[in-house]
């Protein structure tokens, strides 16, 4: 009996899981997980900048980057080597000057975090899998796709009402928007100031290629 039940549940899975992935695609999250990796690879090369404490999450072609550093040139060299992988569509520069955070704050970061996507996994309303979230010094950054702006709101009221959470900004582009923004080669250039870097991926020495950006933060505090 259970034999002939495995067919129908595992194509039920199959459905659903097709259905969950809808929004964000395997090839996007490779890319940018690969694009994660190579970022932050090239920070640690940087001689003579301080990005060791620099965290780096690609989501849909955003590259967050959070963390402290020393130094103004850092956190602005930080942003020109995200610009150097042409996965990256756009970068949102949360780095702050300044010592690093606390072993106390670092702990209570990653619980903020783990009770935002345990809200977003128990509300059969919000697909928790289209979202990625990062949390640095109470402040809850939102990325991935969601499939309207209903769904938007919802994860972001749950991240709002954590306790210990001060602001949540939101990076998430709501599915089947076209963002009619500069080309990605501007925004790399005016972070660059016009210096060549060190390529991470074939072809990016054409700052004028490459998709689009997307939009910026919405916050809510």
């Amino acid at each position: 009996m259970s034999r002939f039940l495995l067919v129908p549940l595992l194509l039920g899975t199959l459905t659903a899981c097709s259905t969950v992935l809808e929004e964000r695609s395997i090839g996007r999250s490779v890319d940018d997980t690969n694009a994660s990796w190579a970022i932050k690879s090239q920070m640690l090369r940087a001689e003579g900048f301080a990005l060791d404490g620099v965290d780096v999450e690609v989501t849909e072609g955003i590259a967050l980057l959070t963390g402290r550093v020393p130094r103004e040139d850092d956190r602005q060299m930080a942003e020109c080597l995200a610009w150097s992988s042409v996965s990256v569509r756009n970068v949102a520069n949360e780095l702050e000057v300044g010592p690093g955070p606390s072993a106390r704050d670092r702990t209570r970061d990653t619980q903020i975090t783990a009770r935002v996507n345990a809200r977003l996994v128990s509300d059969r309303s919000v697909r928790s899998i289209n979202f990625n979230v990062e949390t640095r010094n109470g402040t809850v950054y939102l990325l991935g796709v969601a499939r309207n702006r209903g769904e938007l709101d919802w994860a972001t009221t749950h991240a709002s009402l954590i306790e210990g959470v001060v602001e949540v900004i939101s990076y998430v582009r709501v599915a089947g928007t076209d963002p009619n923004l500069p080309a990605r080669g501007e925004r790399r250039a005016a972070a660059c100031a016009g210096e060549a870097l060190p390529s991470l991926d074939p072809g990016a020495a054409d700052l004028n290629s490459g998709p689009q950006l997307l939009g910026g933060p919405e916050t809510n505090q």
